[in-house]
């Protein structure tokens, strides 16, 4: 069957974001600034290729001169122990010279050090200004965070409805899900719903979908989100049930609401084919987000393909290509062809290669910085392609 337990993985923080222009030290002369950008493009290019060693003696020296992007880099590897020692009060102290210059990211960095109290003690007031910085200029993930701290409440930040429904919707508008609703702790799977569970799959297995059916009806009113997901398939497949594809969706919804992966892909794929529900690739794209970010390889594929395709999203192959390599990472095999299908494609021009692949690095980047964080915590964070330009022209026919 297409169930499965749900990972009930908890999002902590979401911190992607395209790297910003290099910013070139005081009012050097275009020589000298051409040095500066220079030699911050060679330690990104180190970087990108992980020699660390090579990267931390390029930043080092300009992020001690005071340039702000070295010092956000300088951050990154003394956070990871890369090219440096490990030291994470001195990773903070980078962000901390970088962010007071303006640079969005360590702004983000910032404030989620001082919401989860990395390097420095927990402060969600500091938290909450850095963060609001970084939102301000356009930062989802920093958005995403200032909703889930207003919503909770933390040190030094009472909790504030009014201030989390406002930084979710401006997170939601740049391509997050719903902070407010989405990888909250689902609930303890109760042992009587685990045994009925149980006893379904070994009807199902045992070739008696009308009886799994029965045990999972019992199972999903508990609101047990895998016989809510496994309900739903069935009425889709009308095994053991008649089919409703209206009833499937209900079940996909009520499981997809607690944060089961398969379940969102589920519903993401009954709203983009118009399956039970009005067509709409608007939410489809909503909900391929909710499970990529469970670190979900089905989801992050699909919802690379929405990128690919412009189904819901305007068209964008530099983002769909970031999304393929971060669910081929994870074993996709289609993600994979996908990849293989993007490397042979016949450009018109360098130019236009060189601006795409500069494009894709860029996502690369940003995403692969933000998940060394979020494995830095210790956090299953997957890390998305910020940013979601919609297309509405695609909504209901796609």
């Amino acid at each position: 069957m297409r169930g499965g337990v749900a990972t009930g993985l908890r999002i902590l923080s979401l911190l992607a974001v395209v790297a910003v222009p290099a910013l070139a030290l005081g009012r050097a002369p275009a020589d000298a600034q051409a040095s500066v950008e220079g030699e911050l493009n060679r330690g990104k290019a180190a970087l990108q290729l992980k020699r660390y060693d090579e990267a931390a003696a390029r930043f080092g020296p300009l992020a001690g001169a005071g340039n702000p992007v070295a010092q956000f880099y300088m951050g990154r590897l003394t956070a990871m122990g890369q090219g440096v020692r490990r030291d994470l009060p001195r990773a903070t102290e980078w962000y901390l010279l970088a962010a007071r210059q303006g640079h969005v990211e360590a702004q983000a960095v910032l404030g989620l050090h001082y919401m989860e109290g990395i390097g420095t003690e927990r402060n969600w007031a500091e938290a909450a200004r850095w963060s609001t910085l970084a939102a301000d200029r356009g930062h989802g993930g920093a958005s995403y965070n200032l909703a889930k701290m207003h919503a909770a409440g933390g040190p030094g930040l009472p909790a504030d409805r009014a201030q989390a429904e406002k930084w979710g919707k401006v997170a939601m508008a740049r391509g997050f899900p719903d902070p407010l609703r989405a990888h909250a702790e689902p609930p303890r799977r109760a042992p009587e719903a685990v045994a009925i569970a149980r006893e379904g799959d070994r009807l199902f297995h045992a070739g008696d979908p009308a009886g799994a059916a029965r045990a999972y009806t019992r199972c999903a009113e508990m609101g047990d989100a895998t016989c809510q997901l496994n309900l739903g398939w069935l009425y889709e497949e009308g095994r053991g049930v008649p089919r409703n594809l209206t009833t499937a969706v209900r079940w996909y919804r009520a499981s997809a609401e607690q944060n089961d992966p398969k379940a969102e892909e589920n519903l993401g794929n009954m709203y983009q084919l118009g399956r039970g529900v009005a067509q709409n690739c608007k939410t489809a794209v909503e909900w391929y987000a909710r499970g990529a970010l469970q670190n979900d390889q089905n989801n992050l594929y699909s919802l690379a393909r929405m990128y690919h395709y412009g189904l819901g999203v305007k068209e964008d192959r530099a983002k769909a290509h970031a999304l393929y390599r971060q669910s081929a990472a994870l074993g996709h095999p289609r993600a994979r062809e996908a990849l293989i299908t993007f490397d042979r494609f016949s450009w018109p021009d360098q130019k236009s290669q060189d601006i795409y692949t500069s494009r894709v690095a860029a996502y690369v980047s940003a995403i692969n910085s933000c998940q060394a964080l979020a494995n830095a915590q210790g956090s299953p964070v997957t890390c998305l392609v910020p940013g979601v330009d919609w297309n509405p022209k695609t909504w209901e026919t796609c």
